[in-house]
């Protein structure tokens, strides 16, 4: 039976040569490293609007959160996806996708607690088609120019981004130490060029996050994230709140001079100044830069000290069952002996009487003891632990 399948057959017979997945591959490595050359040409300064360590936090904050969705894309897929590699921009809204060439869908995206306003996904068309086609079953093969995403296509686009901008808000909750809440996505269908900001609410300047997205062994192309100047604002202040900085005291203050938030004044007592700092919420968590992971060499043997063994919590682990035997003796005999075993036959081990039996926990010999009798019931009481 021939493997080919019946576009490549279709080829053969008509003479002409069929793309294959690395083809289109390299097609869509293309045309991602064209539209990043464009933007460059259109992006406002962004440090007008944002210091390097807020855009970097902003990367940093979309990197956590797509990686969240790609784990979710992953297990909605059955391939291994990955979104990674953010890159953040100013653009006006007008601009934004200017160097967009191609037919997409504008996913909808607004936030109803926690934090407040819109944002945009912007995926392709030939994107979105791969992964309705895998989501429903199918191996991704789609002809790029013959794409069709009908109202079935555009539900399953709708559930995948549903799931994916859900786990990206459990994310955004735990950084944030605050619940956050997503309406459910709105899946449009847009054209090259088009003005987002009809999208969200008239924005006239944007930032979009672009990611590099991967499905194993059939795409490489661009997922985008795009909202207001003033969401991303909101989104800084609330994961990297500013540093409150203590009044200057005042030459020849008095003394329990109360400037300072944090000094209770004269008269007033430090149980009531603790249960003011205790009633106050807890701080989020502050976005910190990623670094490269450290290993330890384990071409050592590593030795813990006998404090450290102590400290270890086996509350965790008290409750998992072992298998606890007891060993009288060992005996070795050959095939055609044992086939001669019979009623009353005698087995002799290789231990005395009243020697001390084997104590063996899951397959280890753990101690040695002898043997009593407790009621109706053999016992062993342990003498000796083995080290």
């Amino acid at each position: 039976m021939s493997d080919l399948t019946q576009e490549e057959i279709d080829a053969l017979i008509s003479g002409t040569k069929t793309k294959t997945t690395d083809d289109i591959m390299a097609e869509e490595e293309r045309d991602v490293q064209a539209l990043e050359a464009m933007d460059a040409d259109i992006q406002e300064d962004i440090t007008e609007y944002f210091s390097h360590d807020q855009v970097d936090a902003l990367g940093e904050i979309g990197n956590i959160c797509m990686g969240t969705a790609a784990t979710t894309m992953y297990a909605l897929l059955g391939r291994r996806v990955s979104i990674t590699t953010p890159k953040v921009g100013l653009f006006k809204a007008e601009n934004v996708l200017a160097s967009f060439k191609w037919p997409f869908l504008a996913i909808s995206v607004e936030y109803t607690e926690g934090m407040f306003g819109k944002n945009l996904l912007i995926i392709k068309d030939y994107d979105a088609a791969i992964i309705t086609d895998l989501l429903m079953g199918g191996e991704g093969n789609i002809d790029r120019d013959k794409i069709v995403l009908n109202e079935i296509h555009l539900s399953a686009m709708s559930e995948v981004m549903n799931q994916m901008i859900g786990s990206s808000a459990t994310a955004m909750a735990d950084m944030m130490s605050n619940e956050v809440n997503i309406a459910p996505p709105e899946v449009q269908q847009a054209e090259p060029h088009q003005d987002v900001s009809s999208f969200l609410d008239g924005a006239p300047l944007v930032i979009k996050i672009s990611f590099d997205m991967v499905i194993e062994g059939l795409l490489k192309s661009k997922l985008m994230q795009i909202m207001p100047v003033e969401m991303a604002q909101t989104m800084i202040n609330k994961l990297m709140p500013a540093e409150p900085k203590e009044p200057e005291k005042p030459k020849n203050a008095p003394a329990g001079y109360a400037g300072s938030p944090n000094v209770p004044a004269a008269g007033e007592s430090r149980q009531q100044s603790a249960g003011a700092r205790s009633q106050a919420p807890a701080e989020p968590k502050r976005v910190q830069p990623v670094k490269p992971a450290s290993y330890e060499s384990f071409d050592e043997p590593f030795i813990s000290s006998q404090a450290e063994i102590s400290s270890v919590n086996y509350d965790l682990i008290n409750d998992i069952p072992l298998q606890v035997t007891v060993e009288l003796g060992k005996a070795k005999k050959n095939l055609s002996d044992v086939l001669n075993f019979g009623i009353g036959s005698i087995i002799v081990l290789d231990k005395l009487a009243g020697e001390l039996v084997d104590v063996i926990v899951n397959g280890k010999r753990i101690a040695k003891g002898e043997v009593v009798v407790i009621d109706d019931n053999y016992g062993v009481r342990i003498t000796e632990i083995l080290r």
